[in-house]
C-alpha cells in the first residue's frame, strides 16, 4: 500500500518538471542600448521583458561591462546589438560568454538604409544637397551628370564618393564595398598592401588626416554610421528583423509577436508623419558630435557641423574656430549638447556668440527604458530642433 501511494506523488513531480522544461521556459532576450531595447520591448509586450546592457546615462563608447551584464549574455537565448562600430565593448563577450545565444547584428538588417561616416566635423552643403543616394535611402537628386551606381557612388574612374574616398571602376557589393581581387572584410576595409591605412571609422590616415577621424573616436573600424535607429524607417526594418528572430526562437508566441509588430509599424508611420510636419521649417544648428545624419536625412534637418568627431576628445582651437566661423557666416540659431557629455564648451561658445543652446539625446539617456522610449526619443529630438 505504501508503494501505491507513492505513484501519484511521482506523477505530480514529473508534471511539474515537464512544465518547467526549456520548451516552456520564458525566452531570454538581451538588447545592447536603450533604443534597441525599446523596439524589443514593444515586440515582446505581454510575453516577456528583455534585459538591457547600456542603461542610464551611460554611453556605448568605451562602456565597461559588469558581472551582471556578463550573466545576462551567458543566459541569453537572443541578443540584439547594432554592431562593432557602436558597441565595440561587446565583440569579445559575444564570442566568449554568449555561447548559446543567437546574436543579431542589426547593422546587417535587410532593407536597412545606411549612410557612410562623414570625414570632418564641418559638413559641406553637398553632403545634403548635391549627391545622389543609393538603395539604402540616400537622396537622389537631379544631378544626373554626376552618375551614380546603385549605391550612390560615382561611376567614372576619377570621381569620389560622399566621403572623399576614391572610387574606381571595380564592382561593389550591396554596401558599397569593393569586390575586386583585393578582398575586404565585412566593413569595406581593404586588406591588401595597396590601400591607405584607416582609422577606427575606416577613414584615411594619410597626409590628410586633419580631415579624418583618429583612433579614439569611440567607434570600431567600419565605414558606415551606426546610429541607424535615428531614422524611423530603419526602425521599421529592424522591427521586422527582430520579430523574425523572436518567432524563430519562441514560436509558441508567434501570434503575439506579429500583433505587436503590426501595432509598432503603424505607430512609427504616424510618428514619421508627425515629425515631418513639425520640422518642415527647421533652422540651421550645430551638434555636439556627428551622430544625427540619419535624422537629418529623413526629416531634412539643417545641421552644419559638430563640435567634435571624437566623443572622447574635446574639440581643439582649430575646430572651435571653424565652428565659430560657421555660426557667424550661416547665422546658426542653436548649438546642441548631449546628456552624456560635459556641455561647458558648448555653453561658452553659445554665450559668446549669443545663440540658443539645446539638448539632443540620441540614446534616450534621460528616458525610462521600455516600449515607449523609442517614440519619446524621436519626438523629443524633434521638439529640440523645433525649439530653435
Amino acid at each position: 500500500m505504501k508503494n501505491i501511494k507513492k505513484i501519484p506523488l511521482i506523477f505530480s513531480i514529473l508534471s511539474i518538471l515537464t512544465f518547467f522544461t526549456p520548451a516552456n521556459a520564458e525566452i531570454k532576450v538581451v538588447a545592447s542600448i536603450k533604443p534597441i531595447h525599446s523596439l524589443a520591448s514593444y515586440l515582446m509586450d505581454g510575453i516577456a521583458k528583455p534585459d538591457l546592457i547600456v542603461d542610464g546615462y551611460a554611453s556605448p563608447h568605451g562602456f565597461a561591462m559588469k558581472p551582471s551584464h556578463a550573466k545576462m549574455l551567458q543566459n541569453a537565448d537572443l541578443i540584439f546589438w547594432v554592431g562593432e562600430d557602436l558597441e565595440s565593448f561587446l565583440e569579445k563577450p559575444l564570442s566568449s560568454i554568449a555561447k548559446k545565444a543567437e546574436k543579431i547584428e542589426l547593422m546587417e538588417t535587410k532593407g536597412l538604409q545606411v549612410l557612410k561616416f562623414r570625414e570632418r566635423n564641418i559638413f559641406d552643403e553637398h553632403d545634403h544637397d548635391d549627391h545622389g543616394h543609393d538603395d539604402h535611402g540616400k537622396k537622389e537628386d537631379d544631378h544626373d551628370d554626376h552618375g551614380h551606381d546603385d549605391h550612390g557612388k560615382k561611376e567614372d574612374d576619377h570621381d569620389h564618393d560622399d566621403h572623399g574616398k576614391k572610387e574606381d571602376d571595380h564592382d561593389h557589393d550591396d554596401h558599397g564595398k569593393k569586390e575586386d581581387d583585393h578582398d575586404h572584410d565585412d566593413h569595406g576595409k581593404k586588406e591588401d598592401d595597396h590601400d591607405h591605412d584607416h582609422d577606427d571609422h575606416g577613414k584615411k590616415e594619410d597626409d590628410h588626416d586633419d580631415h579624418g577621424h583618429d583612433d579614439h573616436d569611440g567607434h570600431a573600424h567600419g565605414e558606415f554610421d551606426p546610429h541607424i535607429w535615428l531614422d524611423p524607417i530603419n526602425a521599421k526594418a529592424m522591427l521586422n528583423e527582430m520579430a523574425e528572430h523572436l518567432i524563430e526562437n519562441d514560436p509558441k508566441n508567434e501570434a503575439k509577436y506579429k500583433s505587436n509588430l503590426a501595432k509598432a509599424l503603424q505607430e512609427i508611420d504616424k510618428l514619421t508623419i508627425d515629425v515631418m510636419t513639425d520640422l518642415s521649417n527647421s533652422v540651421s544648428s550645430i551638434v555636439f558630435h556627428d551622430a544625427y545624419q540619419y535624422f537629418e536625412e529623413r526629416f531634412n534637418v539643417k545641421v552644419l557641423g559638430a563640435f567634435t568627431v571624437n566623443t572622447d576628445v574635446m574639440p581643439g582651437a582649430e575646430q572651435l574656430a571653424e565652428i565659430r566661423e560657421i555660426i557667424e557666416h550661416d547665422k546658426v540659431a542653436c548649438v546642441f549638447s548631449e546628456p552624456q557629455f560635459n556641455p561647458d564648451i558648448i555653453n561658452a561658445v553659445a554665450k559668446d556668440m549669443k545663440i540658443k543652446t539645446g539638448v539632443l539625446d540620441p540614446l534616450g539617456a534621460t528616458l525610462d527604458p521600455g516600449k515607449d522610449l523609442y517614440f519619446n526619443l524621436i519626438r523629443n529630438m524633434s521638439a529640440s530642433f523645433k525649439g530653435c
